[in-house]
């Protein structure tokens, strides 16, 4: 008994083993389980990537997309220029000047036309200009070193007269416009400003263009100055004869025929001139223009002149930019308000300087007791 006892005890007591098929079936749910999971990795991985890719190509087309409406649109804006371009009337080839010094100029922006040396002579190509220069009112204020001679006889200026009781008027004329910027700008202005563009040249090609955009506007003409060294191409001078004067402004008109009223840029000798003047005003007289004289001397023969063809002639009365201070400036346009309230009417010229332009657009609140008006209404 005590011996089958131990026997049995001997038999519980040792380790149970697992079977073959046990053990088979153990690994090969565990080799299933790792195939299943690597499946599902490599799975994740491939619809990672191909979202990634997908993500690139999509982006690549986009950019492309956006690459080729941008080429359509700059191919469709030079087709566009191209049009416009060939619409312009043809302007006349500028050649080159070659000066034996350096023009210094004055600028409101702070740079300077680019210059290219060439036999130790400085090359100027005229081309659009990134500056302005203060050129009536350089002659002005020249001139008026030449008033305090003894004799100097300053010209008298004939005003019209309008019944008592008449809002007095003021034309503020905005010379040297050239460039659509400059027209921006002066459109921003919220009361009446009459342009003068300067006829075009390669440097300037669009003031006919420009011109259209406006109820009213003036010719800048060119004419030859005293006190300023950069003269316009075609600049008229006292030496030209009637028939060059007359050539001068009859294409003149042609380019902008919807223009009756021209004033000088600079201007300060030919103004200055009996006989140039005469054979000026005499053309105009012909060809039904109106001359304002921007008087930029104080003995202009534009009145004498005027008056024997009889033309009826206004002057400049306020320049409104002999500082690009806007303070300064503020102050000459309240002048000029003071002299339209004392004399019926005023005349200020300015120029497109980017200061001149802003205080006139924001001091709408010092034009109070005017009518502001375009030349023409004076």
């Amino acid at each position: 008994m005590k011996k089958k006892s131990r026997q049995k005890q001997h038999k519980s007591s040792q380790p149970k083993t697992i079977s073959k098929k046990g053990l088979s079936f153990f690994t090969t749910m565990m080799i299933a389980f790792i195939v299943l999971i690597l499946t599902f990795t490599a799975y994740a991985m491939f619809n990672y990537i191909q979202t990634e890719h997908d993500a690139k190509r999509k982006v690549e087309q986009e950019h492309k997309n956006a690459s080729d409406e941008l080429m359509r649109k700059m191919k469709q804006m030079l087709d566009d220029e191209k049009l416009r371009l060939s619409a312009l009337p043809s302007v006349p080839t500028v050649e080159p000047k070659v000066l034996d010094v350096n023009v210094s100029v004055v600028s409101d922006l702070n740079v300077t036309e680019p210059v290219a040396k060439k036999d130790d002579k400085v090359l100027l190509v005229q081309e659009e200009p990134k500056h302005h220069e203060l050129s009536e009112v350089h002659e002005y204020t020249n001139s008026l070193k030449e008033e305090k001679s003894p004799h100097f006889k300053p010209t008298q200026v004939v005003r019209k007269t309008y019944p008592k009781g008449t809002t007095p008027r003021l034309a503020i004329i905005i010379d040297d416009v050239s460039f659509p910027w400059q027209a921006r700008m002066l459109k921003e202005i919220p009361y009446k400003v009459t342009p003068a563009f300067f006829p075009p040249t390669k440097g300037h090609p669009e003031t006919i263009r420009l011109s259209r955009e406006f109820p009213f506007a003036m010719i800048h003409l060119p004419l030859e100055a005293k006190y300023f060294s950069r003269p316009e191409e075609e600049t008229l001078k006292t030496t030209d004869n009637y028939e060059t004067i007359d050539t001068r402004i009859k294409r003149i008109k042609a380019w902008f025929p919807h223009i009756t009223y021209y004033n000088n840029h600079t201007g300060g000798f030919f103004t200055a001139h009996h006989d140039a003047m005469d054979k000026l005003i005499r053309s105009m007289k012909a060809h039904n223009l109106i001359f304002v004289d921007s008087r930029t001397i104080g003995n202009s023969k534009a009145p004498e002149v005027t008056k024997k063809y009889d033309m009826f002639l206004y002057s400049r009365d306020v320049f409104l930019d002999n500082s690009l201070n806007k303070v300064e400036i503020r102050s000459q346009l309240q002048l000029a308000v003071s002299k339209a309230k004392k004399n019926g009417y005023a005349i200020a010229i300015g120029h497109p300087h980017k200061n001149t332009l802003e205080v006139l657009r924001d001091s709408k609140e010092l034009l109070n007791g005017v009518d502001m008006v375009f030349v023409n209404e004076l």
